[in-house]
Protein backbone atom coordinates (compact mmCIF):
# COMPACT_ATOMS: atom_id res chain seq x y z
CA UNK A 1 0.00 0.00 0.00
CA UNK A 2 2.79 2.41 0.89
CA UNK A 3 4.55 1.53 -2.35
CA UNK A 4 1.37 2.33 -4.32
CA UNK A 5 0.98 5.72 -2.61
CA UNK A 6 4.65 6.49 -3.21
CA UNK A 7 4.28 5.53 -6.88
CA UNK A 8 1.26 7.79 -7.30
CA UNK A 9 3.09 10.62 -5.55
CA UNK A 10 6.09 10.17 -7.84
CA UNK A 11 3.93 10.20 -10.97
CA UNK A 12 2.19 13.41 -9.84
CA UNK A 13 5.45 15.21 -9.03
CA UNK A 14 5.77 16.89 -12.48
CA UNK A 15 2.21 18.18 -12.22
CA UNK A 16 2.92 19.52 -8.75
CA UNK A 17 6.08 21.30 -9.96
CA UNK A 18 4.15 22.80 -12.88
CA UNK A 19 1.41 24.07 -10.57
CA UNK A 20 3.88 25.55 -8.10
CA UNK A 21 5.92 27.22 -10.82
CA UNK A 22 3.18 28.56 -13.10
CA UNK A 23 -0.32 28.24 -11.66
CA UNK A 24 0.31 29.50 -8.12
CA UNK A 25 1.80 32.85 -9.24
CA UNK A 26 -1.08 33.42 -11.66
CA UNK A 27 -3.66 32.52 -9.01
CA UNK A 28 -2.05 34.84 -6.44
CA UNK A 29 -2.02 37.62 -9.06
CA UNK A 30 -5.71 37.06 -9.84
CA UNK A 31 -6.62 37.08 -6.15
CA UNK A 32 -4.67 40.30 -5.57
CA UNK A 33 -6.38 41.97 -8.52
CA UNK A 34 -9.87 40.81 -7.50
CA UNK A 35 -9.67 42.16 -3.95
CA UNK A 36 -7.80 45.31 -4.92
CA UNK A 37 -10.43 46.14 -7.53
CA UNK A 38 -13.24 46.02 -4.96
CA UNK A 39 -11.49 48.33 -2.51
CA UNK A 40 -10.06 50.69 -5.14
CA UNK A 41 -13.46 51.12 -6.78
CA UNK A 42 -15.01 52.02 -3.44
CA UNK A 43 -12.18 54.44 -2.63
CA UNK A 44 -12.44 56.05 -6.06
CA UNK A 45 -16.16 56.65 -5.49
CA UNK A 46 -15.38 58.35 -2.18
CA UNK A 47 -12.61 60.40 -3.79
CA UNK A 48 -15.16 61.56 -6.35
CA UNK A 49 -17.22 63.05 -3.52
CA UNK A 50 -14.16 64.91 -2.27
CA UNK A 51 -13.19 66.20 -5.73
CA UNK A 52 -16.75 67.33 -6.44
CA UNK A 53 -16.94 69.17 -3.12
CA UNK A 54 -19.53 66.75 -1.75
CA UNK A 55 -17.92 66.12 1.62
CA UNK A 56 -21.32 65.94 3.31
CA UNK A 57 -22.15 62.91 1.16
CA UNK A 58 -18.87 61.27 2.16
CA UNK A 59 -19.49 61.96 5.83
CA UNK A 60 -23.08 60.75 5.55
CA UNK A 61 -21.84 57.34 4.35
CA UNK A 62 -19.75 56.95 7.45
CA UNK A 63 -22.47 58.23 9.77
CA UNK A 64 -24.61 55.42 8.41
CA UNK A 65 -21.83 52.83 8.97
CA UNK A 66 -21.16 53.86 12.58
CA UNK A 67 -17.48 52.95 12.60
CA UNK A 68 -16.58 52.23 16.24
CA UNK A 69 -14.10 54.38 18.20
CA UNK A 70 -13.57 56.94 15.42
CA UNK A 71 -15.24 60.27 14.71
CA UNK A 72 -17.15 60.25 11.42
CA UNK A 73 -14.79 62.62 9.60
CA UNK A 74 -11.70 60.71 10.69
CA UNK A 75 -13.25 57.38 9.68
CA UNK A 76 -14.25 58.81 6.29
CA UNK A 77 -10.78 60.08 5.43
CA UNK A 78 -9.03 57.00 6.82
CA UNK A 79 -11.42 54.70 4.99
CA UNK A 80 -10.94 56.46 1.67
CA UNK A 81 -7.15 56.62 2.05
CA UNK A 82 -6.99 52.98 3.10
CA UNK A 83 -9.14 51.80 0.23
CA UNK A 84 -7.07 53.69 -2.32
CA UNK A 85 -3.60 53.20 -0.84
CA UNK A 86 -3.76 49.65 0.49
CA UNK A 87 -5.53 48.35 -2.62
CA UNK A 88 -2.86 49.94 -4.81
CA UNK A 89 -0.12 48.22 -2.81
CA UNK A 90 -1.95 44.92 -3.11
CA UNK A 91 -2.59 45.36 -6.84
CA UNK A 92 1.04 46.15 -7.59
CA UNK A 93 2.33 43.53 -5.20
CA UNK A 94 4.54 46.19 -3.60
CA UNK A 95 4.65 45.89 0.18
CA UNK A 96 1.73 43.60 -0.54
CA UNK A 97 1.76 41.91 2.84
CA UNK A 98 1.32 45.30 4.51
CA UNK A 99 -1.49 46.14 2.09
CA UNK A 100 -3.14 42.78 2.69
CA UNK A 101 -2.96 43.17 6.49
CA UNK A 102 -4.53 46.63 6.25
CA UNK A 103 -7.32 45.31 4.05
CA UNK A 104 -7.96 42.50 6.53
CA UNK A 105 -8.61 45.17 9.17
CA UNK A 106 -10.81 47.11 6.76
CA UNK A 107 -12.72 43.94 5.88
CA UNK A 108 -13.33 43.33 9.56
CA UNK A 109 -14.67 46.85 10.01
CA UNK A 110 -16.86 46.46 6.91
CA UNK A 111 -18.25 43.18 8.19
CA UNK A 112 -18.83 44.60 11.66
CA UNK A 113 -20.50 47.83 10.52
CA UNK A 114 -22.25 46.80 7.30
CA UNK A 115 -22.62 43.05 7.66
CA UNK A 116 -21.38 42.51 4.10
CA UNK A 117 -20.78 38.74 3.86
CA UNK A 118 -18.21 39.23 1.07
CA UNK A 119 -15.91 40.93 3.58
CA UNK A 120 -15.12 37.51 5.04
CA UNK A 121 -13.85 36.29 1.66
CA UNK A 122 -11.83 39.45 1.09
CA UNK A 123 -10.22 38.95 4.49
CA UNK A 124 -9.44 35.29 3.76
CA UNK A 125 -7.84 36.12 0.42
CA UNK A 126 -5.81 38.89 2.04
CA UNK A 127 -4.80 36.52 4.86
CA UNK A 128 -3.45 34.05 2.31
CA UNK A 129 -1.47 36.82 0.60
CA UNK A 130 -0.19 38.12 3.94
CA UNK A 131 1.04 34.62 4.83
CA UNK A 132 2.11 33.31 1.40
CA UNK A 133 3.29 36.60 -0.08
CA UNK A 134 2.15 38.19 -3.34
CA UNK A 135 3.89 35.66 -5.55
CA UNK A 136 6.48 35.84 -8.30
CA UNK A 137 4.34 38.17 -10.41
CA UNK A 138 4.72 41.15 -8.09
CA UNK A 139 6.90 44.18 -7.57
CA UNK A 140 7.98 42.69 -4.26
CA UNK A 141 9.49 39.73 -6.10
CA UNK A 142 11.23 42.00 -8.60
CA UNK A 143 12.41 44.46 -5.94
CA UNK A 144 13.70 41.99 -3.40
CA UNK A 145 14.96 39.48 -6.03
CA UNK A 146 13.36 36.42 -4.47
CA UNK A 147 10.40 34.24 -5.34
CA UNK A 148 8.18 35.71 -2.63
Amino acid sequence: MIRLISSIDDSLAPLKRFAERYLTPVLLLAMRFAVARVFFTSGRLKLGYVLNDQLNTLYFLFEDYKVPYLPVKVAAWMGMAGELGLSTLLFLGFFARFGALGLIVMSGVIYHTDGNPLAIYWALICALIAIQGPGKLSLDALTWKKGV
